[in-house]
């Protein structure tokens, strides 16, 4: 049995409110929770703070895909979630419906490509539509649910980390109301934050997509009730929240799927930005992912096979411990981690830099090449260059970037700043 939530648009659209009613009767008669949110949220609305907590705790979802949902902005963010768990591990169930007579090349125009690699539901070629058939078709999916789609993978470890740093507040309830405040919680839901059982996890699930400005004012409501030493790992947990979950979602490779020649353009200045983006992506796990950066221009002729050279040198070194060619072997784990190699030349990649990152995949076909391209997005001509390359969007600005900056230093210094030592 688990909690099943269901993203939809079918406000206004009857036949899609048909299928949606016939999924959850269904569900709650094989003993399931429908999760269900049947206002709608307008465009501008924030986060709701029990959609948030629906989607980072659900067992399963149900994608209702009509023409409506193509166009919401909601969706896809709820998707982009969903996949993200998915990316990072988590025995997730999720099944697409298609609505409307779309069709899959729909799905990926409108920005959802990420379903289009699991099973659809959806009414066979030339059949009327029938919200009985494709409620069953659901349904006959929910033999696969597994007991439980939390627990060990890097996103349900990293929420569980900050419920745990947020609960040395609970002795001053008042903070943690304020804090939820401040992170948009609404004043109805704000009795589960305070909740004996379960109330700072609600919490901390608001910080995987709480605005960055939110969530610093949040942080340092809660700083005084905390231990140093805490502040200290809740701000480093924290500290790369600011980056778009929707690009976040981009760095991981797909779910269940090993990276193949995979290249992550990203319009960043600096080394540390880049890993940021990761350390998002990966939910600042500790184990199963490795980053590694390099910089370095190529001084001679041969730029395609410096640049090469250089790289693959310091793939052997740095993730390997490899300083000589007899110590060239990989270890018997290679396949249970994912390794990334950030490249930054300070100026944009061109079609030599992109023929030296093919060669590298060549080499390392596991490994995923994350590229900073400095304020200019490369032309479409040298991202076809590349073997296999993805634009990391939404785009990042250097006034973003910099404030970023900013305020992770401003994190690092909270602790010292409270005990008045700065």
């Amino acid at each position: 049995m688990g909690d099943v939530f269901i993203s939809h648009s079918a406000r206004g659209d009857a036949f899609a409110v048909a299928v949606l009613e016939k999924i959850e009767e269904g569900l709650r008669g094989r003993g399931h929770t429908p999760l269900v949110d049947q206002s709608g949220i307008e465009p501008g609305d924030e986060w709701r703070p029990e959609l948030i907590d629906w989607l980072a705790r659900c067992d399963a979802a149900v994608v209702l895909i009509n023409t409506a949902a193509l166009r919401s902005d909601w969706v896809r963010r709820e998707v982009n979630i969903l996949i993200w768990r998915k990316a990072l591990g988590a025995p997730l169930l999720v099944v697409p419906v298609l609505l409307d007579g779309l069709t899959t090349g729909a799905v990926k125009k409108a920005g959802l490509e990420e379903l289009r690699p699991i099973q659809f539901a959806r009414t066979a070629q030339g059949a009327e539509p029938d919200a009985k058939n494709l409620a069953d078709q659901v349904l006959g999916r929910f033999a696969e649910l597994p007991g439980a789609a939390t627990g060990n993978d890097p996103m349900s470890l990293w929420l569980g980390q900050l419920a745990l740093y947020l609960s040395e507040a609970r002795k001053q309830p008042s903070l943690l109301i304020d804090a939820a405040r401040e992170l948009n919680v609404e004043q109805g839901s704000l009795p589960q934050v305070t909740a004996p059982q379960g109330g700072c996890l609600f919490l901390a699930h608001q910080f995987l997509v709480a605005p960055p400005e939110r969530m610093e004012k949040a942080l340092h409501i809660l700083a005084p009730s905390l231990q140093d030493q805490t502040i200290r790992r809740l701000t480093g947990a924290l500290t790369a929240t600011w980056v778009d979950e929707e690009a976040a979602c981009g760095v991981l490779p797909a779910p269940e799927k090993p990276p193949q020649a995979m290249t992550l353009l990203l319009n960043a200045f600096a080394h540390g930005t880049a890993e940021q983006y990761i350390r998002r992506a990966t939910c600042s796990a500790t184990h199963g992912f490795e980053t590694k950066s390099i910089g370095s221009l190529p001084t001679g002729e041969d730029r395609v096979g410096e640049r090469f050279r250089t790289w693959e040198d310091a793939v052997w070194k740095e993730f390997f411990d490899a300083d000589t060619m007899e110590e060239r072997m990989f270890p018997n784990d290679l396949s249970t981690r994912t390794h990334y190699l950030v490249i930054n030349e300070f100026r944009p990649p061109d079609a030599e830099f992109a023929e030296a990152v093919n060669l590298l995949h060549r080499a390392f076909s596991w490994l995923i090449v994350l590229v900073t391209t400095g304020s200019t997005t490369p032309d479409e001509q040298v991202q076809n260059a590349f073997s296999n390359a993805v634009l990391l969007e939404p785009p990042l600005t250097a006034e973003v970037e910099k404030t970023a900056k900013l305020r992770s230093r401003r994190l690092r210094e909270l602790p010292d700043r409270l005990a008045g030592t700065y």
